[in-house]
């Protein structure tokens, strides 16, 4: 058990806000904002362009997708390289404040992808 239930935020097309490309994990999901009028964290899930078209596993993925496949298929994304995968540019406080509603200390207990750094379009921007 991951020791959380990520209450559902959707399915989302494979863009991200503000049209970056979204960095998943294995079921095809990620904790980060669905808006570009909100900041709010929520885990939701983003479709891709080939079969499944949708999400693999229900998520977060915690790096066992694969157990949740029947022997002849594997529909898991390839994942971001970590158990937890935070978009790009998310405010650590608001995934805080959004994982505090079940345990604050549960991404601690998991290896996460380098989230704080900003999304691409804004480093481009620093170097302009």
């Amino acid at each position: 058990s991951s020791g959380i239930n990520a209450e559902y935020g959707g399915i989302y097309t494979f863009q991200d806000v503000g049209g970056a490309q979204p960095v998943v994990d294995e079921c095809g999901g990620h904790f980060g904002p669905v808006s570009d009028d909100s900041d709010e964290v929520v885990y939701h899930y983003h479709t891709r362009p080939y079969v499944p078209y949708t999400i693999a596993c229900q998520g977060p993925s915690l790096g066992k997708c694969r157990k949740t496949q029947t022997p002849t298929s594997n529909y898991c994304h390839a994942g971001c390289g970590a158990d937890v995968c935070v978009q790009p540019g998310t405010k650590p406080w608001k995934l805080d404040e959004y994982l505090a509603q079940w345990d604050r200390h549960w991404l601690s207990w998991y290896s996460v992808n380098d989230y704080k750094r900003p999304h691409h379009q804004e480093e481009l921007e620093k170097f302009s």
